[in-house]
C-alpha cells in the first residue's frame, strides 16, 4: 500500500511539471520554484552532459551555422513551465546554449529557467509581454487567448507526418508573426516535434471500439469537437488528476505525445497506445519583440542561431526518443502498441470538417481555409 501512494504521489508530481513546456496553461499548474535554480552557460552539470553526450544531434543542429560571432555581451532569459530534465527538449536547449557560448567567445548567454521559476504558461506570455522574460518556449496552445489565430494549429487528422506539418508551419510563422508583433512578441521559431497520441485501457482498432470511449482531452473545444465526432465521450479533466482517474476507471483513455505519456507515468495505468498522430505537438520559440529589436545584428544572429539550433536538434532526436519510450512501455509495461488503422483515419476528415466550421465563426474564415489548403497540398 505504501508503494501505491508513493507511485501515485510521484506520478501527480510529474505530471504537473512534464505538461507545461509543450501545453497549454490548463496543462501546467507550474509549480514555481520546483527547479532550485536557473540552467545558465557554462553553469550546469546538465547542460554539459547534454552537449557531451549527443555528439550527432549537435552536428546536425549546428550544420551551416556561423561559429565566429562578435557581438557584444548580453544576456537573455528564457523560460518554460514544465520540467524539462531528461528530455530531448531539455537536451536541445542545454546544448544550444553552450553553442551559443562557444560561438560568441561567450558573450552570448542565455540564462534557462524552467520547472515554472518564471511562472506557468499565461504568466510567461505576460511577463515576454512586458519584458520581464525576454524569451519562452511553449505550446500555441497557451497562446490562443492573445492570438486567436493560432487556433488553426488545432484542427486535427489535417496531416499524416511531422515532416508536412513542419513545411506548413515554416511557410505560416510569417503569416503569424504580425499577430504576434501587434501584441508585443516576436515568434522567433514554431515547429512540431511529436504528434499527440491514444493511450487506453480498451483495444481501439476500429470505429466501434471509438463509441462512448471515455477519454480526457485538455479544456479546447476544438479538440473535444473532434473527439466527439468520432463517437467518443470527451471529458476536460486538469493532466495532475488524469494518473488517479486512468487508475481508478474513471476515464478510459487520454490522448498526449509520448514524453507525456511517459513523463507522467500514465504507461502504469494504460494498457494499450495507438499512434493515432492526430494532431501536431507544435513548440514555439517566443520573445519580448523590443528585446529583439534592439539588438545589434550580431546579436540577433547569434539569437536566431540559437532558436534554430535548438530546433534542429528536437526534430532531428525525437523519433528515435519517441521509438524509445515505446520499447520501454512495452518491455517494461507491457503496453500493446500499434499504429492507427485505415478504418481510423478515415474518420479523421469529416471529424475535421466539424472543427474547421467552429472555427470560421470565431476567426477570419479565409485564414482557416488558407492554412487547410496549405496542409493539403504539404501532403500530396
Amino acid at each position: 500500500m505504501k508503494k501505491k501512494i508513493i507511485a501515485i504521489t510521484l506520478s501527480v508530481s510529474m505530471a504537473l511539471s512534464m505538461a507545461g513546456c509543450g501545453g497549454s496553461g490548463k496543462e501546467s499548474p507550474a509549480a514555481a520554484g520546483s527547479e532550485t535554480a536557473a540552467k545558465t552557460a557554462g553553469g550546469s552539470s546538465d547542460s554539459v552532459t547534454a552537449s557531451a553526450g549527443n555528439a550527432e544531434l549537435i552536428a546536425i543542429a549546428s550544420e551551416g551555422l556561423n561559429t565566429s560571432i562578435a557581438c557584444d555581451p548580453i544576456e537573455l532569459s528564457l523560460g518554460c513551465s514544465g520540467t524539462v530534465d531528461g528530455t530531448v527538449m531539455g537536451d536541445a536547449i542545454y546544448a544550444a546554449i553552450e553553442a551559443a557560448k562557444s560561438w560568441t567567445d561567450g558573450n552570448f548567454v542565455v540564462n534557462f529557467y524552467p520547472g515554472g521559476q518564471l511562472g506557468g504558461d499565461v504568466e510567461l506570455i505576460e511577463g515576454a509581454q512586458m519584458g520581464s522574460v525576454d524569451m519562452f518556449t511553449g505550446a500555441p496552445t497557451s497562446q490562443v487567448g492573445l492570438i486567436p489565430e493560432l487556433a488553426v494549429l488545432d484542427i486535427g487528422g489535417l496531416y499524416a507526418d511531422v515532416d508536412s506539418a513542419n513545411q506548413v508551419l515554416s511557410s505560416f510563422k510569417d503569416q503569424l508573426e504580425p499577430y504576434y508583433n501587434k501584441a508585443g512578441l516576436h515568434l522567433a521559431t514554431m515547429y512540431a516535434p511529436d504528434f499527440r497520441i491514444l493511450s487506453s485501457n480498451k483495444p481501439v482498432t476500429t470505429a466501434a471500439d471509438l463509441q462512448g470511449l471515455n477519454i480526457r482531452t485538455q479544456e479546447n473545444k476544438y479538440h473535444m469537437a473532434f473527439w466527439k465526432e468520432l463517437g467518443t465521450n470527451p471529458t476536460p479533466l486538469a493532466f495532475g488528476e488524469l494518473y488517479i482517474a486512468l487508475q481508478q476507471g474513471m476515464l478510459d483513455a487520454e490522448e498526449n505525445p509520448w514524453a507525456s505519456i511517459v513523463g507522467a507515468k500514465l504507461c502504469e495505468v494504460q494498457k494499450y497506445v495507438v499512434e493515432t498522430n492526430h494532431i501536431p505537438f507544435v513548440s514555439t520559440y517566443v520573445m519580448n519583440k523590443s528585446k529583439y529589436d534592439g539588438m545589434s545584428e550580431e546579436q540577433k544572429l547569434a539569437c536566431d542561431q540559437f532558436v534554430l539550433f535548438c530546433e534542429r536538434y528536437q526534430l532531428a532526436g525525437t523519433a528515435d526518443d519517441d521509438a524509445r519510450m515505446s520499447k520501454l512501455c512495452q518491455t517494461d509495461y507491457g503496453i500493446e502498441v500499434t499504429p492507427v488503422t485505415d478504418e481510423i483515419r478515415e474518420l479523421y476528415g469529416k471529424a475535421s470538417q466539424v472543427v474547421i466550421d467552429m472555427m470560421k465563426e470565431n476567426i477570419d474564415p479565409a485564414f482557416v481555409d488558407s492554412y487547410v489548403e496549405a496542409a493539403k497540398a504539404a501532403a500530396k
